[in-house]
């Protein structure tokens, strides 16, 4: 069996650009379990700890999204992950994989509803933003004129 790359603190740190203390903070919150250690008690991260920390700062820097949300949003997707894994075992009935569907229809829905909620909140501010625009211009050109 092959060892996949650890990672160290400061390895991530480059990588992401992100501090070491944001990088503990995530672990200490929950958001990356299992990061393993070395003798001297030194993190080291694999690659789908790296992958996940990406993950992580996508979803704060695109979604604006908190890290409750973001606790939210990972849970739904390892349930999305474990609902596909168990769709494709061989020994569920037709009907045990619709209510497998169904499960993860909801999901689907619940992370799709709160995207949209995120992204009318967006467009309410941009709106305003917007507003402050035209009125800015028009003080100047009415000032001009």
């Amino acid at each position: 069996m092959t060892e996949t790359r650890k990672y160290t603190v400061e390895e991530v740190t480059q990588q992401l650009g992100i501090t070491a203390r944001t990088l503990h903070y995530y672990e200490e919150v929950g958001l990356l379990p299992d990061v393993s250690r070395t003798e001297g008690r030194h993190r080291l991260y694999c690659e789908n700890m790296l992958a996940r920390t990406r993950h992580i700062l996508k979803l704060k820097q695109v979604l604006g999204a908190s890290l409750q949300e973001i606790r939210d949003i990972l849970q739904a997707e390892e349930e999305l992950d474990r609902i596909k894994a168990s769709y494709y075992e061989e020994l569920h009935t037709e009907e045990e994989r619709d209510v497998l569907l169904d499960e993860a229809v909801l999901r689907l829905e619940a992370i799709i509803g709160h995207i949209e909620e995120k992204m009318e909140k967006l467009r309410g501010l941009r709106e305003g933003f917007a507003e402050r625009l035209a009125r800015a211009n028009a003080l100047k050109h009415r000032t001009r004129g």
